[in-house]
C-alpha cells in the first residue's frame, strides 16, 4: 500500500491571504475625525425672586452701540437685573444684518 503526500507548501499563500483579509474585516482602519468645537450652550433658565440680589445694566452689560447693550446670560444668573431708561438690552449676542441689528437671545427694552 502506498500513501501518497500531499504539498500544503502550496496552502500556506492562500492561509496567510485569508487572515490578512480577516483581519481586515474584522478590525477595520478607523479614520482621523476632525473633533468640532461644540456649539455654545444654550441659555439656561433660572428662579428669581424680589430678595434675589440686583444688578444694573450699565455694570454687566457692553454697549455696541448709543443705547444698545449686550448683555452674557452667565453674569446675570440668579439676579435681578436693572434697566433704566430707554435702552435696548440683548441677553445673548447682537448679530449685524443688512436690516439692522438681531438680537440672537432675548430682546429686553427698558421703558
Amino acid at each position: 500500500m502506498k500513501i501518497e503526500r500531499m504539498n500544503l507548501g502550496a496552502l500556506f499563500p492562500m492561509f496567510a491571504a485569508g487572515m490578512l483579509f480577516y483581519a481586515g474585516v474584522a478590525y477595520p482602519q478607523t479614520e482621523k475625525k476632525i473633533i468640532e468645537k461644540p456649539g455654545e450652550p444654550p441659555i439656561a433658565l433660572h428662579r428669581v425672586t424680589e430678595k434675589s440680589p440686583t444688578v444694573n445694566l450699565s455694570a454687566v452689560g457692553k454697549e455696541v452701540a448709543p443705547g444698545i447693550f449686550e448683555v452674557d446670560p452667565s453674569s446675570i444668573r440668579d439676579k435681578r437685573l436693572v434697566i433704566e431708561g430707554k435702552e435696548h438690552a440683548c441677553l445673548g449676542k447682537w448679530l449685524k444684518t443688512r436690516q439692522g441689528p438681531v438680537c440672537e437671545g432675548s430682546w429686553v427694552q427698558g421703558m
